[in-house]
């Protein structure tokens, strides 16, 4: 069972990008089967913290053809990936500290957060990255 399913209208016509949002879709599928299947917290936090870093290093990724194209709306989208990593920490926080959480908001707020992200902000720069000739 899975909570969020690539699609072609999440695609960014690169590559690499893509491949990285097929990732991290199959990283949050990953977290959404651990949960349901009740697993331990240890696994939980484990998934999390791939999902951490693969989300620093596909933003890594975005933010490098930002600076090697002069994409303008880089300040804007920056600010959304700052927000995110800040939302994991406190996750990853609660998870540590053995806090209840909340789960169901969890999970929507990251499938949520993700294919808004990535229809929205992500697709906004497609054309721009194109014409730059990112690939």
């Amino acid at each position: 069972m899975k909570i969020v399913e690539w699609s072609p209208k999440y695609s960014v016509s690169i590559k690499s990008i893509d491949d990285d949002h097929v990732k991290l879709f199959n990283i949050l599928n990953k977290l959404f089967e651990s949960i349901s299947k009740g697993e331990a917290k240890s696994i939980i936090f484990d998934i999390i913290y791939e999902l951490e870093q693969y989300s620093n290093f596909h933003f890594n990724r975005e933010e490098t053809f930002f600076r090697q194209t002069n994409y303008p709306e880089s300040v804007e989208h920056i600010k959304e990936h700052e927000a995110f990593k800040q939302k994991i920490q406190e996750i990853k926080k609660e998870v540590s500290d053995n806090k209840s959480i909340a789960i169901p908001e969890l999970l929507g707020f990251l499938s949520s957060w993700l294919k808004d992200h990535i229809a929205n902000s992500d697709k906004a720069y497609e054309e721009h990255f194109k014409k730059h000739g990112v690939v």
